[in-house]
């Protein structure tokens, strides 16, 4: 039974033998440049490919490269004490005025005006006029009694710079015949600062020795006791009295003429609690006995 298939198959070996033997390089070597021996396939079948195209992936052009950022320690360690910090109300501090000097205390003339308070102590004074202290720039009174010269001024409520003095005389006759005022022989002093520390000044300069007065000829002493009997009115014969007590005479400071103070006048100069500097005066009359 075996038989019949053996034969068949040698057959076709022998036909497939046949038609290979068509080559004629067939069994040669291959030799590098001889075209005779490159075999050549003319089927399409062989021809095809056998697997799927191989695309091969452009390799993508190289970036830059982006350098690290770098970290802002300074400001990171402040935004974290920021945080832990606890936070602070928005509340604006008002500005602390300077401490002002305190109002000075004691017996005696007290002017308390709106930049500064002035006390002369151990005097007595009045005054004929009502005074609004908060809006006036200076103030007048007169003394009663209690002695000026040797005196204080004491300041407060406000920063004094300096106080200054002057003051007004006028000449006077004093004999048995009494006291004649010579009005038209009256001067006024210049400023001057008075010596202080601690918002304590030294009135001074207001005695006999060192009052300032006015000079005239003998001609113009005896002008003015006559001008000074008719303003009183007094009779021919009263006014050549006291035109013969000082017919000897020749200086105003000569007995018995004598220098009397009639006013003195004190100028604060400082700065206010407001920061603007102020100028205030206070006169102080004395009166005429």
């Amino acid at each position: 039974m075996r038989k019949p298939g053996l034969l068949l198959l040698s057959a076709a070996l022998l036909l497939q033998s046949c038609s290979n033997n068509d080559n004629p390089n067939r069994g040669k070597p291959i030799v590098l440049g001889d075209s005779s021996t490159i075999v050549t396939e003319n089927d399409p079948q062989y021809l095809q490919d056998f697997v799927a195209d191989i695309k091969m992936k452009q390799a993508e052009p190289e970036q830059p490269a982006t350098p690290a950022p770098v970290e802002d320690t300074a400001a990171k360690q402040a935004a974290a004490e920021k945080e832990a910090a606890p936070q602070a109300e928005d509340k604006t501090t008002p500005a602390v005025a300077p401490p002002e000097t305190q109002a000075p205390k004691g017996n005696g003339l007290t002017v308390a005006f709106k930049d500064v308070t002035v006390l002369i102590p151990n005097i007595v004074t009045r005054s004929y006029r009502q005074q609004n202290l908060q809006k006036a720039n200076g103030a007048s009174y007169e003394l009663v009694s209690g002695n000026i010269n040797g005196n204080h001024i004491r300041t407060g409520d406000g920063k004094v710079a300096k106080v200054s003095q002057r003051y007004q005389t006028i000449v006077a006759i004093k004999n048995e015949l009494g006291t004649l005022y010579l009005e038209s022989l009256n001067t006024t002093s210049d400023w001057e600062a008075l010596k202080g520390r601690n918002n304590d000044y030294t009135i001074s300069g207001l005695d006999d020795r060192h009052l300032e007065y006015l000079k005239t000829s003998p001609a113009g002493i005896r002008n003015a006791v006559t001008r000074a009997a008719r303003s009183k009115r007094m009779s021919r014969a009263t006014e050549q009295k006291w035109l013969n007590s000082i017919k000897h005479v020749r200086n105003t400071n000569q007995k018995p003429m004598v220098v009397v103070l009639r006013s003195v006048m004190w100028k604060i100069d400082g700065k206010g609690a407001d920061g603007r500097n102020f100028s205030k005066q206070i006169r102080l009359d004395i009166p005429l006995k």
